[in-house]
């Protein structure tokens, strides 16, 4: 069985933005129970508020850090677990529109679901092949049509007639 490297392991889950939250939260939680164990020991409430210390209690300490563990544990698990159930669920996606089936009857477009079901914003653009695709469409209707005579035509770099303003 082959390993890999706790290194490789720990980018790769970096670039993970739920493994990102789930590591956020557990710090906090991480940084909760050492306010605890600081209270205890320095009794902050004595520094602050210029009263008698008391006797650390490490009874109360052990209960308060028990149950910051078990609220830490139930609220990243659950925050990890809801997160990946969104994405991995199956998305069935029409061959031919592209449309999402939302449920049993009703069917969106992926921009709208995103933008009804979260907080992603959503931008469009043209992937190079079907800006390469779109672009030799407008050039080969292009070539249907004469150029107006009010349109001064030039020539492109591989020699062909073009009108003026048209990127080819």
């Amino acid at each position: 069985m082959h390993h890999k490297p706790f290194k490789q392991q720990f980018t790769r889950l970096k670039r993970d933005g739920f493994f990102m939250v789930a590591f956020w939260q557990l710090l906090a939680f991480i940084m909760m129970i050492l306010l605890i164990w600081v209270n205890e020991v320095l009794d902050l409430s004595s520094l602050w508020f210029d009263i008698r210390p008391g006797n650390p209690n490490f009874y109360e300490g052990c209960v308060l850090t028990i149950c910051v563990i078990i609220i830490a544990i139930i609220t990243v698990g659950h925050t990890y677990l809801q997160q990946k159930r969104i994405i991995k669920g199956l998305i069935v996606v029409c061959s031919r529109c592209r449309k999402m089936r939302v449920d049993k009857k009703a069917w969106a477009y992926l921009d709208q679901y995103l933008h009804d079901q979260s907080l992603a914003r959503i931008s469009h653009g043209l992937c190079p092949d079907c800006y390469e695709r779109t672009k030799q469409e407008i050039d080969d209707s292009l070539k249907d049509f004469p150029a107006p005579p009010y349109s001064p035509k030039r020539l492109d770099n591989k020699g062909e007639t073009t009108l003026d303003g048209i990127c080819r």
